[in-house]
């Protein structure tokens, strides 16, 4: 995974591409300069998370996209539903069940399949 000004610029650049948005647009809608979208854009510059957030916030991503090129869970709209239905408090705690669930995956991988040997 590249984080790098330079990756981030280029996660920038594609997406105001396929939204058809020039450099000025997105300057305009993001409360920037043209300046800074094309010092963003070649990675020159690492940007502070105000900005960060505002070039987001334009584009319609999360910054988790812009950074690490990621995007939420989207692909499965019935857990979607189910989460949203739940109040905070539980919400929260299925958060946490799945936060477990997924390091237990990524870091237990070997020990998941020596079981099923």
């Amino acid at each position: 995974m590249d984080i790098s000004n330079e990756a981030i610029g280029s996660r920038i650049r594609q997406t105001r591409k396929e939204r058809g948005y020039t450099r000025e647009r997105l300057a305009e809608l993001s409360e920037m300069s043209t300046d800074f979208i094309d010092t963003a854009e070649t990675g020159k510059n690492s940007m502070k998370v105000q900005s960060l957030a505002k070039v987001a916030a334009a584009l319609n991503v999360t910054t988790d996209f812009l950074i690490f090129g990621t995007s939420p869970y989207n692909d499965n709209p019935k857990i979607n539903l189910m989460i949203a239905s739940l109040p905070d408090k539980k919400r929260k705690q299925i958060e946490k069940l799945i936060t477990l669930f997924a390091e237990a995956i990524m870091n237990g991988d070997d020990n998941i399949n020596a079981e099923k040997k």
